[in-house]
C-alpha cells in the first residue's frame, strides 16, 4: 500500500524526463541538503549534480517536490512496512519482518543524518514537516494498525486500540537505539544488539496482545 500524493506539497505538472537523470539529481540534491540544510539554493542542487537548474526545475516543479523526492527515496521500505507475503504470515513472523525492515532503515546513516537535518528545519518549515512525517511514519503506523485489527478481527490476535498498539510498537523498537545511533554514532548498534532488540518487543507485544481463544 502506497501513501496518496500529498497535495499541501504537490507542484504543477512536469515534462517526461530521464529516470536517470532524475535519480542523479535526487542524489545530488541530498548531498547538499545534508550538508547545507533545507535552505540550500537550487543553485546548489544544479551544480552538485552537473546540470543546469533550468532542467532540475524540468524535473522536480518546486523545492519543496525536490525535497519529498529525497525523503521518499530514503524512506521507501518504511512506507511498504508490510508487503503482501509478510502479512500472510503468522503474526510472530510478521511482526519480525516488519521490525527489521523498520530497524535496518531507521539506523541507515543517510536516514540518521536526514533525521537530524528534519528536526533542525521543522521549526521554520512546519507545514513541509508535517507533510513528511504523514507520508512516512503516521503512513508506516496505520498500515501496522489495519494488520493488527484484521489479525484481531481473525482471533490470533486481541488487540483493543491498534493505532496506540501500532505506534507503540515502533517505539519499543527505537527505544535507546535510534537515540544513541543519532548522538554518538560511533556507540551505534551492531547486527547482535539489533536482533536481540526485535525478539524483545516482538515477544512482548505478542504476550501483551495474545488472543484468549
Amino acid at each position: 500500500m502506497r501513501a496518496a500524493p500529498l497535495r499541501a506539497i504537490s507542484a504543477s505538472p512536469v515534462r517526461t524526463v530521464s529516470a536517470p537523470k532524475h535519480d542523479a539529481i535526487v542524489e545530488a540534491a541530498r548531498r547538499v541538503f545534508l550538508r547545507e540544510g533545507y535552505s540550500a539554493s537550487m543553485d546548489l542542487v544544479a551544480a552538485e549534480a552537473g546540470v543546469s537548474k533550468q532542467t532540475v526545475y524540468n524535473h522536480f516543479g518546486s523545492k519543496e517536490e525536490l525535497f519529498r523526492a529525497i525523503v521518499d527515496h530514503v524512506s521507501d521500505e518504511l512506507v511498504d512496512v508490510l508487503d503482501e507475503r509478510e502479512a500472510k504470515a503468522d503474526p510472530a513472523a510478521t511482526l519480525e519482518a516488519v521490525a527489521r525492515r523498520f530497524l535496518k532503515l531507521l539506523l541507515m546513516p543517510a536516514h540518521l543524518a536526514l533525521h537530524r537535518m528534519l528536526v533542525a528545519e521543522a521549526p521554520r518549515f512546519p507545514d513541509l514537516a508535517r507533510a513528511i512525517y504523514v507520508g512516512g511514519p503516521a503512513h508506516a503506523a496505520n498500515e501496522l494498525a489495519h494488520y493488527l485489527a484484521e489479525e484481531s478481527r481473525k482471533g490470533t490476535l486481541a488487540v483493543a486500540d491498534p493505532a496506540l498498539a501500532a505506534e507503540q510498537f515502533f517505539g519499543a523498537l527505537c527505544g535507546h537505539l535510534h537515540l544513541r545511533a543519532l548522538l554518538s554514532p560511533r556507540d551505534a548498534p551492531g547486527k547482535a544488539e539489533t536482533e536481540r532488540a526485535i525478539a524483545y518487543a516482538v515477544q512482548g507485544f505478542l504476550r501483551a496482545h495474545a488472543s484468549a481463544g
